[in-house]
């Protein structure tokens, strides 16, 4: 039957099904009726524990958890900080797939395989009744308002339900709420179990949120700035040197970072055209401002890598400017980047979690932003928004060696800025975790000095 079908008819007819799927009925009649049927056999007979032991989490992307270095980011902070209170808690972390579960078991975690296909609401409320979490955390990161898949975002938020209705206290971490949200998710917010924690990262998408689903949420940072640092790895030592090198020569060293997942759909085109820009506007800028570069990925997944970008920008440059750049072609860990980003004098990025990780390490950041989940991040610091420029602003003529030039005449201003405002940023970002560990105190955001030109 599939050959009797042109192939251009079969990518249409695929296309209007997945858009179909994020339909409010598609939702109602594909995930919350199949939700509520689990739902309904869930019930706490175990006593609860004097001392937690069990701790559940849900990555944003079960499918390749390690190669996500945001997620990674947002697990190890996240379980250190629990840990703390409890060091004896067992963590599990819910994985897609047998290469998801081998990542899990090196990070040193246990892997609670139930994101398998087809979905099943009942297989999870089984495996959950079992397991029995006493804590959960929920990735929210960038997924929860549908940008990306309606469905994958109905899962996870009645995975967390589910969680919740099992007796654990359930925090979904500071997650980004976009301007457009998926209205398929106004009825998965509503009928959360009350036990279910929101914590939005920044006040921008607070606000929407609150607009959309009409549902209390507390106001956080990103988990991730509670990440520490690994400055002790070999690979560490080796970029450090590279820097240190260039630092001697009275060279300003800044890191950049662009990737696929700049425009929504693959377009090489427009990819092959920001490589160009970006290397013409970093050769020159090299020579008039003293300027150094490290090319450093955050994000390993293969279709979507940054080193897709990186590499290529590298070749171009190395011929041009020999040792003033860098590419850092080894696989690092999220707190290795960490530690890179904290000897660099900014940072350049596409990639959300790596402005994180500058950030918090008082490096200041101008970002290519998209999803406009940026502009919420640097509110947090009250920097301005002159430091952001959106893919499309890229394209056009010399704006992005503009942007560039701007960030590299103001990066010390918007460095003591961002260190200012660190502190109260690190509050915001503990407040993650305080609904588990018994304080449910709703947060303010801190106080932001003035903002940067």
């Amino acid at each position: 039957m599939k050959q009797l079908i042109p192939v251009p008819v079969r990518r249409h007819l695929k296309g209007w099904l997945n858009s179909a799927k994020g339909t409010p009925l598609a939702v109602d009649l594909l995930e919350l009726r199949r939700w509520q049927i689990a739902r309904k056999d869930v019930g706490v007979s175990a006593a609860p524990r004097n001392e937690p032991r069990r701790l559940v989490v849900l990555p944003s992307d079960p499918w390749s958890v390690h190669q996500s270095r945001g997620d990674e980011a947002m697990i190890e902070a996240a379980v250190g900080e629990i840990r703390r209170m409890h060091p004896d808690v067992e963590t599990y972390v819910v994985t897609a797939t047998g290469a998801a579960s081998a990542d899990v078991r090196a990070m040193g975690f246990k892997p609670l395989e139930i994101w398998k296909q087809p979905f099943s609401y009942q297989a999870v409320a089984q495996e959950l009744s079992i397991t029995r979490p006493d804590f959960a955390v929920v990735l929210g990161a960038d997924v929860l308002d549908g940008y990306y898949s309606p469905v994958d975002a109905a899962r996870m938020l009645l995975v967390a339900d589910l969680m919740a209705a099992f007796g654990a206290k359930v925090s979904v971490l500071g997650f980004s709420f976009n301007s457009r949200p998926a209205k398929a998710l106004r009825e998965v917010f509503r009928l959360l179990d009350p036990g279910v924690v929101l914590n939005l990262r920044d006040a921008i998408s607070l606000r929407r949120f609150d607009e959309f689903a009409r549902r209390r949420a507390h106001l956080v940072a990103d988990a991730a700035f509670m990440l520490t640092p690994r400055a002790d790895t070999a690979a560490v030592k080796q970029i450090a040197a590279t820097i240190a090198r260039q630092s001697e020569q009275g060279r300003k060293v800044f890191v950049f970072n662009i990737h696929p997942m700049l425009f929504k759909k693959p377009e090489p085109a427009k990819l092959r055209k920001m490589i160009e820009l970006a290397a013409a506007a970093m050769e020159r800028l090299s020579r008039e401002h003293d300027a150094s570069w490290l090319l450093l990925a955050h994000d390993y997944r293969p279709e979507i890598a940054d080193d897709n970008c990186l590499r290529p920008l590298a070749e171009r440059l190395k011929a041009v400017l020999g040792e003033r750049v860098y590419h850092v072609e080894q696989t690092l860990s999220a707190g290795e980047i960490k530690a890179v980003v904290g000897l660099v004098d900014g940072v350049i990025t596409g990639r959300m979690h790596l402005a994180i990780a500058a950030l918090g390490q008082g490096t200041p950041v101008a970002a290519i932003t998209y999803q406009d989940k940026f502009q919420g991040l640097f509110a947090h610091f009250g920097i301005s928004e002159q430091l952001l420029l959106a893919p499309a602003q890229f394209l056009v003529g010399d704006s992005f060696e503009k942007f560039l030039l701007h960030f590299l005449e103001t990066h010390e201003a918007a460095g003591d800025q961002v260190r200012q405002a660190l502190p109260g940023v690190m509050d915001l970002s503990r407040a993650n975790i305080a609904p588990l560990l018994g304080d449910t105190g709703i947060r303010m955001a801190p106080k932001a000095g003035g903002k940067v030109a």
